[in-house]
């Protein structure tokens, strides 16, 4: 697990994580959890929503702006109609 890809499951659920969810979401340790939640809050490409009561735990809202993750782009980009010059054998 690396932080973006931490903070892509996180903007891709929706949910708030503590850094022993985020080992567990990975199959990693709570340390490797721990270290990727603070790599999230260090850097400004990420915007979070953290809360402390009753455990300490954030919420990634965005990445570079982006508010949907990756995949969910490129699903719509797939379902996006082609215009009929790309189309093969229309004139």
């Amino acid at each position: 697990m690396n932080t973006h890809s931490a903070a892509e499951k996180m903007l891709s659920t929706g949910l708030f994580y503590t850094a022993r969810m985020l080992g567990h979401a990975f199959g990693e340790s709570q340390k490797d959890g721990n270290r990727s939640i603070e790599n999230i809050k260090k850097n400004s490409r990420y915007e979070i929503i953290a809360e402390s009561h009753p455990v300490n735990k954030i919420k990634v809202v965005a990445i570079d702006g982006r508010r949907i993750t990756i995949e969910q782009l490129q699903n719509t980009a797939l379902l996006f109609k082609r215009p009929s010059l790309l189309i093969r054998g229309r004139t």
